[in-house]
C-alpha cells in the first residue's frame, strides 16, 4: 500500500483496488516520476498531516488553545496525559512515515530509471529530499529520536527490524538531505512546491532547532541559522502583506509565501472544521492567549474571535472557512525573520535582535520595541520574540515544540512527568518492533 501511494493520485480522497504494484513498475519515464512526486506532495494533504493534526497537535499541549469537543483522545493531549495508542498521535506519527515512504520510493527508484531526461530527475529527487527533510524534523520536533528509513519499506519484517536513531543523528541526515535538495532544486517561483528559498528557510529553522539538543554546539548553530536566513531575507527583509492576507479562503499568494500545502473544496483540510464554531468546535483558543494580544494588535481579530456575536466563548478565525480550501502555510517570510531575531539574541547581538522582530510589530501596528526602554537583558529579548513568535504563529502549529526546544514547556504546563515534554510512541510501533524500537521515558514500556 505504501508502494502504491507514492505512483501519485491527483485526490487525496482517491483510493484505488489495486494493493501490488511492482516497484520497478511505479517509476519508468519522466512522467511517471512526476507523478510518483505529485503522490509524495499529496501524503502533506492528510488530515493526519498538514489537512489538520501537525498544527491542532503542535498548539493543544500548550497554553494556546483548549479541548471542548467529544474527543477525549484530544482532552488528554491537552492535559499532556497522553497515552501510547491515542489515536490522533498515532495518525500523525504513521501519516509522517507514509510521507517518508513515498520520498523513499523516489529517491530510491528515479536514479535506476534512464528513461528519466535529466532535468525531470534533478528537480524530482531534489523535492524528493526536501520533503524527506521536513518530515523527518517534524519526527524529532515531537519525539526525540526516531526509527529513520532511508529506503522504502518492502515487507513488515523491514519495519520490525527499526530502532530509534539518535537526535544528533536525525538531525545529520535532514541537513545532508537540504544540502541535496540545494544543488538539485531548480524551482524558484511554485511555493506549493519545494523552491531553492524554501530549502534554505527549512535549514535556517532545523539548525534553530538543533541548536537547543544536547551535545549540539549551539553557537555554531545559531550562527549558521542566521546564515541561511539571511540567505533567504536577502532583498526581502521586510514584511509588507497584510497579516489577514496570509490566511484567505482560497489561499491566495503573496510575496511572503515560501512554502505552502495546497488544499481545494474536494481535497480539503480540517482546520476551520476544528476550529470555527459553524463546524464541530473541537477545540478553541485559550482566554489566557486573548489576554496577551495587544488591543490594537491587528494579528488578533484574524487569529480569534468571539465565536458569535456577544459570545464570552472565542474562536479561532485563521483558517476562515470550514471547507478547507485554505493553503495553509508550512514556512512563511515572517518566521525566518523571528529566527533571525532569535539567533541574534542568542549570540548576543542585542541590538540587531530588536532591530529584526520589530519588523513583526511594525505589520502588527504595535510600537517599535527599544533596547535599554522596553527590553534590556538578553532574557528579555528573548522573551519577546518568544511572545511574538506566540502571537505570529498561534494554531499553526509551532507553540509546542517552541516550549520543548527552549525550556519551557514544564513551566508553562504542569507536567507530571519531565518525560511528557514529548510525545509516546505509538504502542504498535514498540510490540510490532519486538521493542526494538524503545518508549520515550516516563511513558512505560
Amino acid at each position: 500500500m505504501l508502494l502504491l501511494a507514492a505512483a501519485g493520485c491527483d485526490n487525496v480522497l482517491t483510493t484505488s483496488p489495486q494493493s501490488n504494484i511492482p516497484a520497478d513498475q511505479i517509476i519508468v519515464d519522466s512522467k511517471s516520476a512526476l507523478g510518483a512526486l505529485n503522490g509524495a506532495y499529496d501524503g502533506l494533504q492528510s488530515l493526519s498531516y498538514y489537512g489538520l493534526d501537525i498544527q491542532l497537535l503542535g498548539d493543544l499541549p500548550a497554553d494556546n488553545s483548549t479541548w471542548v469537543g467529544t474527543y477525549q483522545f484530544l482532552g488528554d493531549i491537552e492535559n499532556n496525559q497522553i497515552a501510547a495508542d491515542n489515536p490522533e498521535v498515532t495518525d500523525m506519527w504513521e501519516a509522517i512515515y507514509e510521507e517518508i515512504n513515498r520520498d523513499n520510493v523516489i529517491l530510491t527508484r528515479v536514479p535506476e530509471v534512464t528513461a528519466i531526461d535529466d532535468a525531470t530527475r534533478d528537480e524530482v529527487m531534489g523535492e524528493a529530499y526536501f520533503l524527506r527533510a521536513l518530515s523527518y524534523h517534524n519526527l524529532v520536533k515531537f519525539w526525540g529520536a526516531v526509527p529513520m528509513p532511508l529506503a522504502p519499506v518492502q515487507s513488515a519484517d523491514d519495519a520490525s527490524n527499526y530502532t530509534r536513531t539518535p537526535v544528533l543523528e536525525v538531525y545529520t541526515q535532514i541537513l545532508s538531505d537540504l544540502d541535496k535538495a540545494a544543488s538539485l532544486i531548480s524551482n524558484t517561483s511554485n511555493t506549493r512546491h519545494a523552491t531553492k528559498m524554501a530549502v534554505q528557510a527549512i535549514r535556517a529553522r532545523v539548525l534553530f532547532y538543533r541548536a537547543s539538543v544536547a551535545g549540539a554546539n549551539a553557537a555554531a548553530d545559531y550562527q549558521a541559522a542566521l546564515d541561511a536566513a539571511n540567505t533567504v531575507l536577502a532583498g526581502r527583509d521586510t514584511l509588507t502583506v497584510p497579516f489577514a492576507d496570509l490566511f484567505t479562503a482560497e489561499g491566495t499568494d503573496t510575496p511572503e509565501d515560501i512554502f505552502r500545502v495546497s488544499f481545494t473544496a474536494a481535497e480539503y483540510n480540517e482546520l476551520g472544521y476544528y476550529w470555527l464554531y459553524a463546524g464541530r468546535t473541537e477545540v478553541r483558543p485559550t482566554k489566557e492567549l486573548a489576554s496577551t494580544f495587544a488591543a490594537n494588535d491587528l494579528r488578533k481579530p484574524v487569529t480569534l474571535g468571539p465565536r458569535t456575536s456577544g459570545s464570552s466563548q472565542l474562536q479561532a478565525n485563521k483558517w476562515p472557512t470550514t471547507v478547507g480550501a485554505e493553503d495553509p502555510h508550512v514556512i512563511r517570510l515572517a518566521e525566518v525573520v523571528l529566527i533571525k531575531a532569535e539567533a541574534l539574541a542568542r549570540l548576543n547581538r542585542l541590538a540587531e535582535a530588536v532591530d529584526e522582530y520589530n519588523k513583526v510589530r511594525v505589520r502588527a501596528g504595535l510600537p517599535k520595541h527599544v533596547l535599554g526602554v522596553d527590553v534590556t537583558t538578553q532574557a528579555d529579548v528573548l522573551a519577546a520574540i518568544m511572545l511574538e513568535r506566540r502571537h505570529e504563529f498561534a494554531f499553526e502549529g509551532d507553540r509546542w515544540p517552541d516550549l520543548v526546544r527552549a525550556g519551557l514547556a514544564a513551566t508553562v504546563k504542569d507536567l507530571a512527568k519531565p518525560g511528557y515534554v514529548l510525545f509516546p510512541i505509538p504502542a504498535r510501533e514498540v510490540t510490532t518492533t519486538n521493542g526494538n524500537v524503545t518508549q520515550n521515558p516516563d511513558y512505560g514500556t
